[in-house]
């Protein structure tokens, strides 16, 4: 896992214009144009922040399997760091997104331990839900997003993480 590169730009928007990436209500495919502006907002926020969305990639090969890792932002009137991830297709399935979501929780608890971490979705997503199941995340309710029902968990980080 890294901070994303320029060569990864073009994996950046296939995975956030792809409509098989997006097969969950709520969250549609971006175009080309708002994947950049997401971009260059993950950029903006390592700049500023020191930690923005990873591009995550195959140890053994190099090359870019997905996206995801923490953002600082406000939910329900609360700063949170969102822990997001999106995945290519050939990328499903390999345990990917728990390991992301591991280090992500590492780099939270030591980094931010005042910020609780919250993973918000579609409450049909299921692999997403059996992913905050295994990061240990608690459920915390179900709303609305854009008239979509989805569910928000939320991860307090517990003393000591090892």
């Amino acid at each position: 896992m890294r901070r994303p590169l320029p060569t990864d730009t073009e994996p950046f928007i296939e995975v956030h214009t792809s409509p098989e990436t997006h097969v969950f209500p709520g969250v549609a495919p971006r175009d080309r144009d708002r994947s950049l502006r997401l971009l260059d907002g993950v950029q903006r926020d390592w700049d500023t922040r020191g930690i923005g969305y990873w591009t995550v990639v195959s140890a053994a090969s190099g090359d870019v399997l997905g996206f995801g890792g923490l953002r600082e932002c406000v939910d329900d009137a609360e700063e949170v760091l969102n822990l997001y991830f999106r995945f290519l297709p050939d990328a499903w399935g390999r345990g990917y997104a728990p390991e992301m979501g591991h280090a992500a929780l590492r780099w939270a608890h030591h980094n931010r331990p005042r910020l609780p971490v919250v993973i918000a979705t579609s409450v049909r997503n299921t692999p997403a839900i059996r992913v905050a199941d295994k990061l240990g995340f608690e459920r915390v309710r179900e709303r609305l997003h854009d008239g979509e029902p989805e569910v928000l968990y939320r991860w307090s980080v517990p003393e000591p993480l090892t």
